[in-house]
């Protein structure tokens, strides 16, 4: 195995156990060997089941807590808001609503865990 694909599976293996388990951070990061820093470092936004009401992209939980409290951010146009709020609003490119000027895919390092 070469140091490329264990990094690849460090940082796979830190966002499996910072968004799948219960352990806290600091047990996740002694688990791993690393600092609280560098496991952040590792995260990745989770992303969430609505799309941003101002351009279509996948919302992302940008971290735990986020998604703890119903929090969702766009990757792609910055909006930020609720679940809630995003699943309510129209979207764009629907009947009646305004397209989005520029790509919806989601952002380009976003991956699901």
């Amino acid at each position: 195995m070469d140091a490329s694909t264990s990094a690849l599976e460090a940082d796979d293996r830190a966002n499996e156990l910072y968004w799948g388990s219960e352990l806290s951070v600091n047990q996740i990061a002694d688990t791993l060997d690393l600092s609280k820093g560098a496991l952040y470092e590792l995260i990745r936004p989770l992303p969430a089941s609505v799309t941003c009401p101002q351009c279509a992209t996948e919302t992302e939980h940008p971290n735990r807590t986020a998604k703890e409290r119903g929090l969702v951010a766009c990757p792609w146009c910055g909006w930020e808001g609720t679940e809630a709020d995003a699943a309510e609003a129209p979207v764009p490119g629907e009947p009646g609503v305004p397209r989005a000027p520029f790509p919806v895919t989601a952002h380009p390092t976003a991956r699901a865990p």
